[in-house]
């Protein structure tokens, strides 16, 4: 019966697609702290991460709640050769890039921005940011798994 339960949940995820498990709720804890007009902690968030080698990117996505609000941060980098530390500017200069909605407030890095550090794993790593409309974004992130796109 174990052996029947296993295999009917290998072919249910193996139905639904590409998209199946690249999304976590009660996955790896973030701790990203926010200071400007959208101000907080965000320590819960669930990601969709993936990397597009063909492309040399990577994107990082989370959507969590922020002080009551509903935020989404995606961190962006074009450039990405795996672990390592790389600058945060602005679409234009080719390297990473941040945006950030909490409710109505949106705010996105420029040249000069900051730095993203994407760790050994290559599913965790570290920012120091500032954005438009004096918002400034710290800490650590974590998907709880990377999907090649």
């Amino acid at each position: 019966m174990r052996r029947v339960s296993l295999a009917v949940a290998v072919l249910l995820m193996a139905a639904c697609g590409p998209f199946c498990g690249s999304t976590s709720t009660g996955g790896p804890a973030q701790h990203l702290v926010f200071t400007g007009p959208a101000a907080g902690t965000l320590t819960g968030a669930a990601s969709i991460c993936t990397r597009y080698p063909g492309q040399q990117q990577a994107t990082f996505h989370f959507d969590g709640t922020l002080g009551g609000k509903t935020l989404g941060i995606n961190i962006e980098i074009n450039g990405y050769k795996g672990p390592g530390t790389y600058p945060v500017g602005s679409l234009l200069d080719g390297a990473g890039e941040v945006r950030l909605q909490v409710g109505t407030f949106d705010a996105a890095s420029a040249t000069g921005a900051g730095t993203v550090t994407i760790d050994s794993d290559g599913r965790s790593g570290s920012l120091t940011v500032t954005l438009s409309g004096d918002e400034h974004v710290e800490g650590t992130f974590n998907c709880a798994e990377v999907r090649t796109g």
